[in-house]
């Protein structure tokens, strides 16, 4: 059985990509990639850095049982579930919504690496913090260590704060990458350079509640937040794993010029906003900016209809 790596991966695996966008160019802004979704095949992108301290800390334990939640398609999921088979966790994952006739390619995956799939009502998925849910899930499982959707637990920081040590971040004026949780921004802003600005863009409709739960992520970690942060609240395209049109687009230019391709749900919202803040202006010329690629791209193999659909 393989161990989880003790160490982040060395730059060269973690590569900076100079994005020639046109648009980009013709206004003098020059746009870096940070590549996380090369940080391993399996285990992508942000959801390395927000697992590897809370397995360090099930691994230390008694008790090698982890429980966690996501959706059909979920990067967290097949990240954790991955994770565990290599270290020989038992995994477990609570799905969002009754059990399907057919699985996801991502639960077929997360199955067949060992983890148990639990399969709960939309209505009970919102209650997933409840204590007399999570009390339930004892009774049928035993002892575990509950992780949050997403990862964004109590070690996120501690994790996702080592992002910005795989690139100088003083050089660039501005830094971006989506947001789910919160947990991978929080972390950024944890070790943000002074003078250096950190978009988040989240990919949900209504993400206002998360400048709260990043300030909640910060203070349990003991950081003072520096401020030089915010939030773009009009890049969720409709919400969580919609895709309109602009996206579609926008998504595809990206990919033929640099070859890279990015998905839908997270890292094309984010370039989305960042091409946006260009057209209004908003980037100046001469400045510097690094794009986070969050990983993920295993979950395009649900999107790739819908994205086909939306484009000429």
């Amino acid at each position: 059985m393989n161990n989880f790596p003790a160490a982040l991966p060395q730059s060269p695996h973690v590569p900076v990509t100079t994005v020639d966008l046109p648009a980009f160019k013709k206004a003098g802004v020059h746009l870096d990639l940070l590549r996380l979704d090369l940080v391993h095949p399996l285990i992508s992108g942000n959801k390395w850095f927000k697992l590897k301290y809370a397995l360090e800390a099930v691994r230390a334990s008694d008790c090698h049982r982890v429980l966690s939640f996501g959706g059909a398609w979920s990067n967290h999921i097949h990240a954790l579930s991955n994770a565990g088979y290599e270290q020989g966790l038992e995994t477990i994952g609570v799905i969002r919504g009754e059990r399907p006739a057919q699985l996801s390619q991502t639960l077929v995956d997360a199955a067949g690496w060992g983890m148990a799939l639990e399969f709960v009502s939309r209505a009970q998925y919102r209650n997933k913090s409840d204590q007399q849910f999570i009390a339930r899930l004892h009774d049928k499982y035993g002892d575990f260590h509950c992780l949050p959707e997403g990862g964004s637990g109590e070690w996120v920081v501690a994790g996702c704060r080592e992002i910005l040590s795989l690139f100088n971040a003083a050089d660039y004026q501005l830094i971006c990458c989506a947001c789910g949780t919160g947990g991978t921004l929080a972390g950024l802003i944890a070790d943000k350079p002074e003078g250096v600005d950190l978009l988040g863009v989240p990919v949900l409709k209504g993400g206002e509640f998360l400048y709260q739960d990043i300030r909640r992520l910060l203070a349990q970690a003991g950081v003072n937040d520096p401020g030089g942060w915010m939030l773009e609240l009009d890049s969720h395209e409709g919400g969580y794993a919609r895709v309109s049109v602009e996206l579609a687009l926008a998504m595809k230019c990206f990919t033929e010029y640099s070859g890279i391709g990015l998905e839908p749900v997270y890292s094309g919202k984010a370039f989305l906003a960042l091409q946006r803040k260009l057209l209004r202006g908003e980037l100046r010329p001469g400045s510097r900016v690094m794009l986070i690629h969050t990983g993920g791209m295993q979950g395009l193999r649900g999107m790739e209809d819908i994205l086909s659909k939306k484009l000429p």
